[in-house]
């Protein structure tokens, strides 16, 4: 008895999975794919950016700061959200130390309130010894912290 009400019925019972697949897929569309288009990539974490600008102005000078100090053959800049990169590059031979001394003045060139605001990594590269180096201040923090991320010496 039960064959025949799955043979009588089969067209039926085929349309209805059918239509319930089809409605299951539109709601886990509509309530998971959707909402995630056209949303912040970065959600409230930009929250008073707009109150915080750094300034086209203010970067260049950064630039020439950089740029003035014996050494230097180039240095880029680039914002992602709330994190400032400079990627300094440096003449081969080049001290690590007077390149982090070169470092903390793209520091000195931002205002205190921006660096309450703002995450500041400063790369550093050369084909001396010590390099590359990235050196990382956090919002708020006072100092620069530095990380040797080349090759290891060791053998």
């Amino acid at each position: 008895m039960k064959n025949n009400f799955f043979l009588e019925h089969k067209k039926g019972l085929l349309i209805g999975g059918g239509a319930l697949f089809v409605i299951i897929i539109i709601f886990f569309v509509v309530f998971f794919i959707v909402p995630s288009f056209g949303g912040d990539v970065y959600g409230n974490r930009l929250d008073g950016i707009k109150s915080h600008k750094i300034s086209n102005s203010n970067i260049n000078e950064i630039i020439e700061t950089v740029k003035d100090n014996e050494g230097v053959k180039e240095i880029t800049y680039n914002r992602e959200g709330r994190i400032l990169n400079f990627i300094i590059t440096f003449e081969d031979g080049y001290n690590i130390d007077s390149a982090k001394n070169v470092a903390n003045k793209v520091i000195e060139k931002i205002s205190e309130k921006n660096l309450k605001y703002y995450d500041v990594q400063i790369y550093l590269d050369s084909k001396s010894n010590g390099f590359p180096t990235i050196g990382y201040h956090s919002k708020g923090s006072e100092n620069i912290l530095w990380s040797y991320v080349g090759d290891s010496n060791e053998s």
